[in-house]
């Protein structure tokens, strides 16, 4: 059933409650820490109490933190993410600087998750305890059991260190240069027409890709093929090889088209666990990207940073459930929403 102008209300309401309550749990949560971010902007006894006093009223950290919140709220629904105190830029130019990096990365290990992923689990489920299965199988397991980060320093230590195949920072060499159009470096690569260029990003991009890609490709593996193995034993399959059908379009036209629904909500949902696992993963990488800039806004608190990449993170999340539900009514318009 088509997604109703009645569902699309009820959700814009949810999604508007949800990033609202987002907004005031990170807003309460880091003004509730420890530690004086005036003092880490100027230094410890660098200015006079007067000067620091000064300084924090004209930042609005005197008020109360309703007050501040309120004023904050005020600001971002005109468009105004405030000013970064570390940094001296307008948030939202720094955020929108930042995230192509984050986005390519993340889009990058899906891609690579669901190739993988989607090829293992049906070789494991058109033949299930073959060897291709066992070893898929016991390969999940491990990718399952080691954490981003880990695969991260893993990948580094092995292709960065020893076996020099593959740079370990960085989006692209220091005498590579590709001049911005939409951020992505491996498609701005290719409008520019710079073979090398692409190149040079494309070997950039494989570790950390790889190393947040791993559980990703463990779960829709592991998924696929359960989901397979049940749509294969379905009535309508043995109706279809019953009517002579070739095996191939049964599997891969029929079968798999009903067995990719579970597969799809495991995607959605990891994406946006893929923006957590990605902070770890840029800094192991001196990748660019919103994860090494969290580390900055954090260790400095700049809370006008901090806030603001908290509601591109809800923003993100809220936007790709959505997407997720309107992927489902075109894999299968039997869903209905409500």
């Amino acid at each position: 059933m088509p997604i109703t102008s009645q569902y699309l209300v009820k959700r814009a309401i949810y999604m508007v409650l949800s990033v609202l309550g987002v907004s005031i749990v990170g807003f309460a949560l880091f003004r509730l820490l420890p530690g004086d971010p005036v003092e880490l902007i100027v230094g410890p006894g660098y200015f006079a109490k007067e000067e620091m006093a000064a300084l924090r009223a004209k930042l609005g950290l005197d008020q109360p933190i309703y007050i501040q919140y309120f004023i904050w709220l005020r600001d971002f629904l005109s468009g105004n993410f405030g000013r970064s105190f570390r940094f001296d830029l307008n948030v939202l130019d720094l955020i929108m600087d930042r995230l192509p990096a984050t986005l390519e990365l993340i889009i990058f290990s899906v891609i690579i998750a669901l190739v993988v992923g989607v090829v293992t689990g049906v070789v494991s489920a058109v033949k299930p305890g073959s060897w291709a299965d066992r070893l898929s199988q016991t390969t999940s397991f491990v990718g399952f059991a080691i954490p981003h980060f880990l695969w991260g320093i893993i990948f580094v230590v092995v292709f960065g260190a020893v076996l020099r195949v593959l740079p370990a920072s960085g989006r692209l060499d220091m005498d590579v240069e590709v001049n911005r159009i939409t951020g992505f470096m491996l498609i701005d690569s290719l409008l520019h027409g710079d073979l090398n260029a692409f190149v040079n990003a494309l070997t950039h991009i494989i570790l950390p890709g790889l190393a947040l890609s791993m559980g990703l490709i463990a779960m829709v593996h592991r998924t696929l093929r359960s989901s397979m193995l049940d749509v294969l034993g379905e009535d309508y399959i043995f109706t279809d090889r019953m009517k002579g059908l070739s095996e191939r379009y049964i599997i891969y036209v029929r079968a798999l088209k009903n067995a990719l629904m579970p597969v799809i909500t495991i995607v959605g949902i990891q994406f946006t666990f893929l923006l957590g696992g990605s902070i770890l993963v840029e800094k192991i990488y001196g990748w660019p990207g919103i994860g090494n800039l969290v580390f900055t806004a954090v260790q400095y608190q700049d809370l006008s940073l901090v806030q603001g990449i908290i509601m591109l993170y809800a923003i993100i999340v809220v936007l790709t459930n959505f997407v997720i539900d309107v992927i489902y009514t075109l894999v299968n318009p039997r869903v209905e929403f409500k």
